[in-house]
């Protein structure tokens, strides 16, 4: 029997199964080469995309940042103010539809007759923080006889103001009147100290009696209802052509300031 070295090119004539044996020999020397051609080629691109990764792709170690916060606020005129991403005196009821649950709207009477349309939204989230919304849509006198003529069920309220139903007509048209006063009540407890490194120190107080303080940022449109007790934080947001009306309110009924909103919240 003869024995023939894979290495030695002298294969007898007509011997196939030696050519055969080199072949598939050859065969398999030339896909390991192969191999490890591919294998460096997948070893560079690793290299690549972790080089992209490291240096291109965003920092997930970084904190967060939000925007449309409750003391970013922004005085575009003194007819419109920006915060929360609303602008007052701008921004409509329905152009919220998207952002905010869906609100209940109220017409309000108040003891002295005076009357204010309110859209209450229960836990609306503006990212970071889940608060409750009082939005104030503005209305001259002609919009609020038509509002006054849709009302429809009645319900007294503690205070001794009336709060009234609206008909489906009051409500589409008031969907396409803009916002001037908002009233944000958070979820979260707010105590002084935040809400001073938040907001700075305001330009006055008032207080009203022993259960709260209200603090005053007139630049801004600003008043922030601040408990002595455990009662929760509420701020009120208004364009500046309205800041005096809502001063009067304040020194003129005190603890009825807002508080429609504070029973809602």
């Amino acid at each position: 029997m003869v024995i023939f070295d894979l290495d030695r090119n002298d294969t007898p004539p007509g011997d196939h199964s030696s050519a055969l044996h080199r072949f598939w020999r050859g065969f398999w020397l030339g896909g390991e080469m192969r191999l490890r051609g591919l294998l460096s080629i997948l070893l560079g691109a690793s290299v690549l995309l972790a080089f992209i990764g490291f240096f291109l792709l965003p920092d997930r170690t970084q904190t967060q940042r939000f925007e449309n916060l409750p003391w970013q606020i922004e005085v575009v005129a003194q007819d419109r103010t920006r915060v929360l991403g609303i602008e007052l005196g701008r921004t409509t009821l329905m152009e919220l539809a998207d952002r905010l649950p869906v609100p209940d709207i109220r017409l309000f009477v108040g003891k002295d007759g005076s009357r204010k349309v309110e859209a209450f939204y229960s836990n609306a989230q503006i990212e970071p923080f889940e608060a409750n919304l009082v939005l104030v849509p503005d209305l001259d006198e002609t919009a609020m006889e038509f509002v006054w003529d849709e009302r429809t069920s009645e319900r007294p309220m503690p205070s001794g103001a009336r709060r009234y139903g609206l008909s489906d007509d009051a409500l589409r048209a008031l969907g396409r009147m803009s916002v001037v006063e908002m009233s944000y009540i958070p979820r979260a407890r707010w105590d002084a100290e935040l809400l001073r490194a938040r907001f700075g120190d305001p330009v006055a107080h008032r207080r009203i009696d022993d259960d709260q303080d209200y603090w005053l940022y007139p630049d801004s449109g600003l008043v922030i209802t601040v408990p002595t007790g455990r009662g929760r934080v509420l701020m009120h947001y208004v364009t500046l052509e309205r800041w005096e009306q809502v001063v009067e309110r304040l020194e003129q009924a005190g603890r009825e300031l807002l508080q429609s909103a504070g029973e809602n919240s």
